[in-house]
């Protein structure tokens, strides 16, 4: 399950509404509180059994992992998706943590180039919100948090993750003081430099590699924030 599935299971069991939760879930993220603490705690409040609402992190990297292997073109256009919003400035952009720990599991996925399905857009909307539940709630249990943002390795994270949690936090520091690491080579350039998260060599190699045919931007893909596209305003926003 993800966040949002145990906020929305904990708000039906306490008799409240999702927002009430996600409330008190911020809020108490924001003093420092960790996730699961704040979801433990909300549970004892209403005299519910906490570990009803536990998060499993190895689960929630099987279920990523599954997902980017069912398809190379769906992962292709899932990955162009969420490269698109972690650079947006939009109040409901892609975290960045998030976003690297996307990244992480990626590079483990073989390049098969296998196609066994054809996606619709409504299909690649729904894996792409998916995914960015997911990975949310990924980096918010394997990293520890504070009222001052991301700390280190959560004290509990498993063994077999603390090496992607360990990644997450320096590039996530790295970030912070504006370096960026290319997705496409590794260097790390400042973050000013990057043009579609790619460091100036890359991005000018891809570019004159690309046909003149694809130079013109698809709308139908120009995703700005979590559940909405550009194109149209009818999809659901985040529950604030």
């Amino acid at each position: 399950m993800t966040a949002r599935d145990v906020l929305q299971k904990l708000a039906d069991d306490a008799g409240v509404s999702y927002r009430d939760v996600a409330k008190r879930i911020n809020q108490a993220m924001a003093t420092g509180d960790g996730l699961k603490r704040a979801i433990e705690n909300i549970a004892k409040e209403n005299a519910l059994v906490s570990s009803k609402y536990s998060l499993n992190s190895q689960a929630i990297v099987k279920a990523i992992d599954k997902i980017l292997r069912e398809d190379y073109t769906q992962t292709l256009m899932i990955s162009a998706v969420l490269a698109q919003m972690v650079e947006s400035t939009e109040k409901d952009r892609f975290p960045v943590p998030a976003f690297f720990a996307f990244l992480e599991i990626l590079s483990d996925v073989p390049d098969s180039r296998r196609d066994i399905k054809s996606e619709t857009s409504h299909e690649i909307e729904d894996l792409t919100t998916r995914m960015i539940e997911l990975t949310t709630t990924l980096v918010s249990i394997v990293c520890e948090w504070s009222a001052g943002g991301m700390m280190g390795v959560a004290a509990d994270c498993p063994v077999e993750l603390r090496g992607m949690a360990r990644s997450v936090f320096r590039k996530t520091r790295m970030f912070q003081s504006g370096l960026w690491t290319c997705i496409s080579c590794g260097k790390i350039v400042e973050v000013r430099e990057t043009h579609a998260l790619l460091c100036p060599e890359c991005d000018r190699n891809i570019s004159s590699e690309r046909p003149p045919s694809s130079t013109a931007p698809s709308r139908a893909m120009d995703r700005v924030g979590y559940g909405r596209t550009e194109k149209t305003d009818s999809a659901d926003g985040p529950i604030q």
